[in-house]
């Protein structure tokens, strides 16, 4: 039972990421979402490289430089899961078939309905917060770096994703004066 408590933190950690990617697989293949998938545009990579990073840099860390969370930081990191499991399924559910990976898309539409009434990225929101999630869960040291640099992707993509719809959806400046980009009173 040593192994089994020594690796707890592990066991946990990788329980959030399988149930978030669970939940938000199982949006995604509803029939009724019409969600467009595939690989998008250049700025998915300045995403998902340091997502990928953020996820198994923290593991390493774990396993061969002994860092080892408290107690706080696995309740603090799994709450930060939740919540960015939370924005990133609400976003996908209230999107419906809106979503789509690539930035420039001829079919691009505005949705107003659920959180995007209140905030007009929270799917980016979910990945900034899964980027902090990972570290402080497994209390990570250096595998902040790439965490920092998965948020600062995902703000350039925010930033071009903006430009776009603003030049391709007549409403999009009524729209972006009532709602904030991602936290509500602060940016």
């Amino acid at each position: 039972m040593p192994l089994l408590s020594e690796y707890f933190p592990l066991i946990l950690y990788f329980s959030l990421f399988i149930g978030l990617k669970i939940s938000q697989h199982a949006v995604l293949i509803r029939p009724e979402s019409h969600i467009q998938k595939g690989w998008g545009d250049w700025t998915v990579w300045g995403i998902l490289l340091p997502l990928w990073l953020v996820l198994f840099g923290p593991v390493m860390e774990f396993l061969f430089l002994g860092h080892r969370p408290g107690l706080w930081q696995m309740i603090s990191g799994g709450g930060i899961f939740i919540a960015a499991g939370f924005f990133s399924i609400k976003g996908y559910l209230d999107l419906q078939q809106g979503f789509i990976q690539g930035i420039e898309h001829e079919d691009t539409s505005l949705v107003v309905r659920g959180l995007y009434h209140v905030i007009r990225h929270p799917i980016s929101l979910g990945k900034i917060l899964f980027c902090i999630a990972c570290p402080v869960f497994l209390a990570a040291g250096p595998s902040w770096i790439p965490a920092l640099i998965g948020v600062l992707g995902i703000t350039i993509r925010i930033s071009i994703e903006e430009s776009y719809l603003q030049a391709h959806i007549p409403d999009y400046e009524s729209y972006k004066a009532k709602t904030w980009a991602l936290i509500p009173y602060i940016y």
